[in-house]
């Protein structure tokens, strides 16, 4: 019996140095510089550089592959109100990669002193560009608006014609100039061609969309305003 004791505490002791051992081996690599990260590639960024994004990064100086920032570094570059989301992932054996999606900008709201980019969700993004100015539809007539980069606006009317110009087709989307959005009923689509359409809420707009189109093919060159806030009694407005 007393062998076996004996046997028994050897097997245990054994098994307990061999998990301190393991232990200690792997706080020593966990600690050492093994696998230090030594790149950074930035991937997708646009219209923030690949600079900017490696400095919002912050990756601190002993970082490592396995003591890996992931978490706190997508935190500080998604900060940056161009950047819509952030993954942050490993290349062996010394490299980190940043991926970014930007947010795409989908039209410049007028907010009196400042014109500024705003995506399709509501998020403010920047100040507009000249370039900008000249390809993206102008948001106008939004009372209240307190715009700020990186939040998300709650303005009603202004999150209602962002989702009716998110929500009407291409072709018609394509065609519109401006939107007038004082109110949410009151929201009206602009084309190039001087037409104003009266969208309202952002609500049957594949149906809202059909109509005006129908009515603008079968008018061409002389509707002044469509309105399609009821979709059973459609109206429209031509020159006299």
């Amino acid at each position: 019996m007393s062998a076996q004791v004996r046997a028994r505490r050897l097997r245990i002791g054994g098994a307990v140095t061999a998990v301190a051992l393991v232990l200690v081996a792997c706080i020593a690599v966990y600690n050492s510089p093994l696998f230090a990260i030594r790149t950074i590639e930035v991937v997708g960024a646009q219209h923030v550089s690949a600079e900017t994004v490696r400095a919002l990064a912050q990756v601190p100086a002993n970082a490592t592959l396995i003591r890996f920032p992931a978490d706190a570094v997508a935190t500080r570059v998604g900060a940056n109100p161009w950047i819509a989301s952030v993954t942050v992932s490993r290349i062996f054996p010394s490299g980190m990669r940043i991926r970014v999606v930007e947010r795409v900008p989908l039209a410049i709201v007028d907010a009196g002193p400042v014109m500024w980019l705003i995506d399709g969700t509501g998020s403010v993004i920047a100040t507009a560009s000249a370039d900008a100015s000249g390809t993206l539809p102008v948001i106008r007539d939004v009372p209240g608006l307190d715009l700020k980069p990186g939040r998300r606006t709650v303005s009603e009317p202004l999150l209602n014609a962002l989702k009716v110009m998110t929500g009407i087709s291409g072709t018609l989307a394509a065609t519109v100039q401006s939107i007038s959005a004082p109110t949410i009923d009151g929201t009206a689509l602009t084309t190039v061609d001087h037409v104003e359409i009266v969208i309202g809420e952002a609500v049957d707009l594949a149906t809202k969309d059909a109509l005006a189109q129908r009515i603008l093919k079968e008018h061409p060159g002389k509707v002044v305003s469509i309105d399609v806030r009821n979709t059973d009694r459609s109206t429209w407005r031509g020159l006299k």
